[in-house]
């Protein structure tokens, strides 16, 4: 009973998901991006990889799951260690990209360390620019489905 319920909401699921998605990814400032021209610049390592979410790329499970939890430590310049997960917008972390001890720009907020950003491997407009592309592709099957009925 439930399933036929949603079934008929599913056009409009899809419609605001997709414009959500696209004015999130186009609009969105990252805060923790901001910190690249206001934060104190530092060299971090990768201290170790783990597992935020278990992500198994596999349909027959059989693979490992993904890494995706990248840890960072660096010292400030006052001389504090902070070892922290990276926690960033429109970044995705994953096994492969890093390796441990390999060396970071890290870029930390005067007042607070453990609000930091880290100048990573992929490009910030690549997610942005994907997440537009779903959010168009969602709302063009949410808009299709209403217009077909």
């Amino acid at each position: 009973m439930l399933q036929n319920y949603l079934v008929e909401f599913e056009p409009y699921i899809f419609l605001v998901g997709g414009l959500i998605l696209l004015i999130v990814s186009l609009f969105r400032n990252s805060s923790k991006s901001r910190l690249k021209e206001t934060g104190i610049p530092v060299e971090g390592i990768v201290f170790e990889q783990g597992f935020e979410e278990t992500i198994n790329v596999s349909s027959d499970f059989s693979s490992p799951p993904v890494k995706d939890k990248i840890t960072i430590r660096f010292v400030t310049l006052s001389g504090e260690w902070i070892t922290e997960a990276i926690n960033q917008d429109f970044s995705f972390f994953y096994t492969g990209q890093y390796k441990n001890g390999e060396p970071v720009k890290v870029y930390y907020e005067k007042d607070n360390p453990k609000n930091f950003f880290v100048d990573t491997k992929q490009s910030e407009l690549t997610v942005r620019i994907l997440g537009s592309v779903t959010g168009i592709g969602f709302s063009l099957y949410g808009l299709y489905e209403i217009f077909i009925q």
